[in-house]
């Protein structure tokens, strides 16, 4: 059963966390002028990109191997080790073009060579350090330490928006020490998720990869990248028509909204921390589970929609006074939220079950909105950017359900909706 005080625990850390977070991006879109911010939007969302192409297979191939394996601490080591060999196999296929990428989109922002080079160096060592402690957290919430984790992140969020007020302070703000707050916020996790981990596995030394684990990661990873390659393509593709179509003030718009949604990260996180682990072991009542997690993770963004419909101006203060008339851009955001939360979250614990088989429906389907979307919507504001984006929540949505009806065919859970007579494995989640 799922600790609905552990929860409550776990999400109060989160909004200390994500509250100094937020505070810090918030001050950064006041503090930093609307052109310099589409700067620093692009190179954030490119962060993003990064992790979602180098971290997403290995990950789903990681849970799996967690939910076969664990509370074996040997072969959870073993799998920590596989999964790590093939997110450096992956990283050497996407790395250079997703660099190449982001110097594309930056120079046609208008940016420098010295500061393009800055930018794409500090890029690569967020990567680096993600690489390092990109994977480890997922093996403390089966371990039951997610409330310890999340503790982690908050400390260093703290610790970043102290650096980003020293920064303004002392005059030196700008994209590149906002960026290399971000290298802090990623690297500060390394030590202590590192010793944590190794205590979760009763181990001093890292363990060797097993071959056998490896082929299975890398059928899967593989399998991931081209539905990666389409979830960052949405983010490109909204950061392109924004800066072709609508300029750098739409598109630090788009960026500053972002910072508002921020806010609802500590729940979208509940995702990967306690649903993921918790449905592991299900094998009946697979409906009302699923229901469950959807309902408590998209439940803040049904809020910030209310809010953003009925008082938006409460929501843009945070954002400045450059962003007070943003008030239909809010309300769709909020409402994408919405979208992208159910379909979201319905594939991460499906998929991260090892029932990814059907994601590949992703592909068509969004592939044939990404030619159709630019054709009926504008893509020249934040607004319509924000819509366009909510579309492929279809094919992800989509997805989902097909693999959750063929593992039904497979015989790998019991009931939708009935609890079964026989007993079931006991989640992971707490």
């Amino acid at each position: 059963m799922i600790s609905f005080k552990r929860i409550s625990t776990y999400v109060f850390a989160g909004f200390v966390a994500q509250g100094a977070a937020a505070i810090a991006g918030l001050l950064l879109v006041r503090w930093i002028p609307a052109a310099e911010y589409a700067l620093y939007t692009i190179a954030v969302t490119m962060i993003g990109t990064i992790s979602t192409l180098t971290r997403s297979g290995p990950q789903l191939g990681l849970s799996g191997a967690l939910s076969e394996a664990w509370p074996d601490q040997d072969r959870a080591a073993r799998a920590l080790a596989s999964a790590l060999q093939i997110r450096l196999m992956v990283s050497a296929i996407v790395m250079p073009l997703v660099l190449v990428a982001t110097a594309w989109l930056l120079l046609k922002a208008g940016t420098d060579w010295p500061r393009l080079a800055m930018i794409i160096g500090i890029l690569a060592l967020i990567w680096l350090a993600d690489l390092k402690g990109g994977l480890l957290d997922q093996v403390l919430f089966f371990a039951q330490r997610a409330n310890r984790v999340q503790s982690l992140d908050s400390s260093i969020s703290i610790g970043r928006l102290v650096l980003v007020v020293g920064a303004k302070a002392a005059g030196q703000l700008s994209v590149i020490v906002a960026l290399l707050t971000n290298l802090y916020a990623v690297a500060a996790r390394i030590p202590a998720l590192t010793r944590w981990s190794r205590e979760a596995l009763a181990r001093t030394r890292p363990a060797e990869p097993d071959p056998a684990m490896q082929r299975a990661m890398r059928k899967v990873a593989l399998r991931q990248i081209p539905i990666d390659l389409l979830t960052v393509l949405q983010a490109q593709l909204a950061i392109f028509f924004l800066t072709d179509r609508g300029g750098l003030f739409e598109l630090a718009t788009y960026g500053a909204l972002g910072r508002i949604a921020q806010l609802l990260t500590p729940f979208s996180a509940l995702v990967m921390a306690y649903f993921v682990p918790a449905f592991a072991g299900q094998r009946d009542r697979i409906v009302p589970r699923l229901m469950l997690f959807i309902s408590l993770s998209c439940a803040p963004a049904v809020g910030l929609a209310l809010v953003a419909w009925q008082a938006p101006e409460y929501l843009l203060v945070f954002i400045g006074q450059q962003y007070a008339d943003q008030a239909w851009p809010l309300f769709v955001c909020a409402l994408t939220l919405i979208a992208m939360g159910v379909a979201n979250t319905l594939w991460a614990v499906v998929a991260h079950r090892g029932w990814n088989r059907w994601a590949w429906l992703r592909l068509p389907i969004g592939g044939l909105w990404c030619f159709i979307g630019p054709m009926v919507l504008s893509l020249d504001s934040a607004a319509s950017t924000y819509l366009f984006y909510c579309g492929f929540s279809v094919g992800t949505l989509v997805s989902a359900l097909a693999d959750l009806v063929a593992a039904r065919r497979r015989g790998e859970y019991v009931a939708l909706f009935r609890r079964s007579p026989e007993p079931t494995a006991a989640p992971n989640g707490g």
